[in-house]
Parts: C-alpha cells; structure tokens; sequence
C-alpha cells in the first residue's frame, strides 16, 4: 500500500525490516492464501468441473464459462456418465458442490472426518438446508473482502486526504475539517446504513460500501492530522521548506509515508467493523441478498441453526475466517508500522 510513496531503496529497508518479524510475515503468507482462494473460488469448491470429455465432448473451464449444454449437469451427475473405456474424463474441483445446490436429505450434516476421500463430499458439513458449507464460505470470502477493503480503501482515503491538508495548513481549512468531522463522528454508521437501504431499496453491496467509507472516515482523518502537526515541524520537513520543496513534494514524498503507521493499523480494524458490519446487516435482511454466501450471512444463520443444537460447524468455521483474517491484518498493520518507522535501525 506504502510501496508507491517510497524509493526503492526505502523499499527494500521497510521489507528488511518487516520480513525479521515473523508474526507479521506469517500473517501475510495466510492473507496471501485467503486472496488465493477468493481467487480461485470456482476452482476450489463448484457444482460444474474445472474441464471434462463425456460422451465425446469436452469442455475447458464449464465452472466459469458455465455452458448452456451443461445448464442441468452438476459433477455429480457427470461422474455417473464418465465412460473411462470411451476415454471419458474429468478434473473436479477440491469439492464438488456450489454455493447455492441444496440437498434435502443432507441437512446439517456433521463435517467428514479427514481423511477425505471422493465419498465424503462435504469436509465442512452442510447449513440446514443442505448447502455445503465449504462452498459457501470459500465463495463467501469474496463479498465480505469486497466490503472490507473497498469500505476501508474509501474512508483511508477521504481520511488521508482531509488530514493531511488540516495538518499541513491549518487555519480556516483546519477549523472547517475539524467541525466536519465532529459533525460526521454523530452519525451511527449502523442505522445511517438501514435508512440508505430503506431509501434506495436495492439489496447490494454498494450502499453498504459507500455509506462505510463516507462515515468512518473520520478517525484516519484525526489520526492522520495529529501525525501532520507533529512530523511539519522536524526537521526533514524544516530542510525541505528551504530547499525550496513545493507543498506537494513535502506532502508526498515526507508527510504521507511517515503518517501511515497510525493508518495502516487504524485499516486493519477497519476491516474487522466492515466484516462484522456486514454480518449484523445480513442478520436483519439488509446485507448481501440471500442466497447468496458472504461470512456475515453465514454467521447470520446462527439464530435458525438452534434447532440443529449439536451442529456447531455452521458458525465455528465462518467465525475462525473471520477471526484469523482479522488477525492477519492486524498483524500484518503491526509488521508495517514498525518498518516504516525511521527510527528502527536498518
């Protein structure tokens, strides 16, 4: 995030510096996984094969491309049709269900016991209605990323930019962008986001992106602004002045690569009230439309799983991605502060 502020020689001594610490190293390997299989949801867990020749076809990619030919195949019912004297054949992905295929007689069904094998179907188990929970929280990782960081992504930057030009400038346009912010921090971003939805009356993520992003802003923007007012007044900010650096060149090139520590640890729980934002509105019916997976929708059901009490798979499993993502971030935010920190030796 902090790369394109800094030379490359900057860069190389942030990544010496964080790569010593293995905590926040260990937590970007387990981010870069969970990008990975947000990424590669389709090839992880889908009712359709990642390529297949049956009966003298073959398909490359039906999980994505999703041909009309195959409209009422799953793989079940491919792998029922697999000649192999033909040469029939077929690669199927880690699990072989969808997100949205419901299964009646398999409802609340218990997680497989490892090792799995191509009878046990569902390692996770399935959600009341016969949804396999792996599918679902695989393909679910997708909304709920979406809504943390482009929610965050948004309110970093109008934090960012109002900080920086309050800090920087001060006067009339600090006193403007400090009761702007008083005024936006009396918002209940909870209840600001049931009446946008109320009024627009459109089930997407978009509004709930928005109105995070447009009211949460306001603790980068005073983070933000405090690391302003203390780093213009060093002196590398002094020099520059005399050396005849435009305020841009200061802004860019000192102030925004010094105040990102306080940023990038204030995003990482951005993250987390994003999710868990997104998982109360899904509770109420203003989240992601059902059916479709997000981790907050799968928490959400927690209410109608009381009548499976034994079947604690159907909230411990988004509840630990949830847990560990957020964990990751913050470890990660943690790593880069300190190596962006100029006081830590090389």
């Amino acid at each position: 995030m902090t790369g394109a502020f800094l030379a490359p020689s900057s860069r190389g001594r942030v990544w010496r510096r964080f790569r010593k610490r293995w905590l926040s190293l260990g937590a970007l390997g387990l981010l870069g996984l969970l990008f990975a299989a947000a990424a590669l949801a389709d090839e992880l867990a889908s009712d359709k094969p990642i390529a297949a020749r049956v009966g003298g076809h073959t398909w490359w990619l039906p999980n994505l491309t999703r041909p009309l030919e195959l409209r009422a195949d799953t793989v079940q019912t491919l792998r029922a049709r697999l000649n192999r004297d033909q040469g029939d054949w077929m690669v199927e992905p880690l699990v072989p269900f969808g997100p949205y295929q419901t299964y009646s007689g398999q409802s609340a069904e218990r997680p497989s016991a490892p090792p799995w094998g191509p009878d046990s179907d569902h390692p996770l188990g399935t959600d009341e209605v016969g949804r396999d929970v792996f599918a679902r929280l695989v393909h679910g990782a997708r909304a709920s990323l979406t809504v943390g960081f482009v929610a965050v992504g948004l309110y970093v930057l109008i934090g960012l930019l109002l900080g920086l030009l309050a800090g920087y400038y001060g006067g009339v346009l600090d006193a403007v962008v400090s009761r702007v912010t008083e005024i936006t921090m009396t918002f209940p971003t909870m209840f600001f986001i049931l009446a946008v939805m109320g009024l627009v009356h459109v089930k997407t993520l978009v509004p709930i992106m928005l109105v995070i992003g447009l009211t949460r802003w306001t603790d980068v923007c005073r983070l933000v602004r405090a690391e302003v007012l203390r780093l213009k007044t060093l002196e590398f900010v002094q020099a520059s002045r005399a050396i005849g650096a435009s305020d841009l060149r200061i802004l860019a090139r000192h102030l925004v690569p010094n105040a990102m520590g306080p940023v990038l640890v204030a995003a990482t729980f951005g993250i987390a009230g994003a999710i868990l934002i997104e998982s109360s509105l899904s509770f109420l019916g203003f989240g992601v439309p059902p059916p479709a997976p997000s981790w907050g929708e799968l928490l959400s059901q927690a209410n109608r799983y009381l009548t499976h009490p034994g079947a604690w798979w159907l909230t411990v499993y988004p509840g630990l991605a949830i847990f560990a993502t957020v964990t990751a971030f913050n470890l990660v935010g943690e790593g880069l502060r300190d190596a962006l920190d100029p006081r830590q030796g090389a």
